[in-house]
């Protein structure tokens, strides 16, 4: 004949006003779960079941935009054909020291296939509202501070600034890509977002998004110069142009600028990105 044991039980209100003797356990006939006890503390110490403890659960998303719950620890993206977004819980709703994964487990995310992550209200990652995972089984490890920002512990991306060399006393290296979409209107129009002071340019490069009416070519340039990333341009969509230089030094704000050829521009945008690289001095 098997032998049974049966612990002191009782209702969940029961137990949590019950304070057991050192090392004794009960058992809560409510939420199903046995009860430490340490002689002092009322209700004791319940133990978690299985369902309650959270695991380091893996879930995978197939080509759609994704909301990411507080239970969420790996977020696989397992087909992906276009860009997809991906949305953070608040910081607070996140346990903190927990390490949240999201990953391309495709191979297909790019510049243009991106995954981008976008922080819930006022919260921020790493000072902005969002991140972008831009390139083939690529990741991104957030940690959550719990009181209005995540931290980028690990990456698998391409930044826009890559910090690439950096010294004791904080002078350092970094390369940058600078984007802006310039609508053209006029003889010429200036880009909003200037080159930006005591960079080393190495190219401004263009593509045209939509085709440009009104002139027959335009050159990119600055003041004094203004074919200097380029002259006799094609206009329809999709051309483009690299706007290669030789390294040069731009010591102050400079504006670009899209000037037309063959008469005035009447439509069209243009998508120009600007490689630079700063030199940065010590910061103290």
């Amino acid at each position: 004949m098997s032998e049974q044991l049966q612990l002191r039980r009782g209702t969940g209100s029961q137990v949590a006003s019950f304070t057991g003797a050192q090392g004794e356990v009960v058992f809560d006939t409510t939420n199903n779960r046995i009860v430490a006890n340490d002689g002092v503390t009322v209700g004791g110490n319940p133990a978690a079941k299985l369902a309650e403890v959270i695991t380091n659960t893996r879930t995978a998303v197939s080509d759609t935009s994704y909301t990411v719950l507080a239970t969420d620890r790996t977020v696989a993206y397992t087909a992906l054909t276009t860009a997809r977004a991906v949305a953070l819980p608040a910081s607070s709703a996140y346990p903190t020291g927990t390490r949240l994964l999201i990953v391309d487990e495709t191979g297909n995310c790019s510049v243009t296939n991106t995954i981008t992550v976008n922080a819930a209200g006022m919260d921020t990652i790493d000072g902005a509202a969002s991140a972008v995972v831009n390139q083939a089984f690529g990741f991104i490890g957030l940690d959550s501070s719990g009181a209005g920002h995540w931290t980028i512990i690990d990456q698998g991306f391409m930044p826009v600034t890559l910090n690439l060399a950096a010294a004791a006393h904080g002078a350092n290296v970094q390369m940058q890509i600078i984007e802006q979409t310039v609508t053209l209107s006029g003889a010429s129009t200036n880009a909003s977002v200037p080159i930006p002071a005591n960079c080393i340019v190495l190219a401004v490069g263009a593509r045209v998004l939509t085709t440009i009416t009104g002139a027959t070519s335009y050159e990119i340039g600055v003041s004094g110069n203004l074919s200097q990333f380029g002259s006799l341009l094609s206009v329809p969509a999709g051309s483009s142009n690299f706007g290669l230089i030789g390294p040069t030094a731009f010591y102050t704000n400079t504006t670009i600028i899209i000037t037309a050829a063959g008469g005035s521009f009447t439509g069209g945008q243009v998508r120009l990105s600007i490689s630079i690289l700063l030199a940065n001095p010590s910061a103290a």
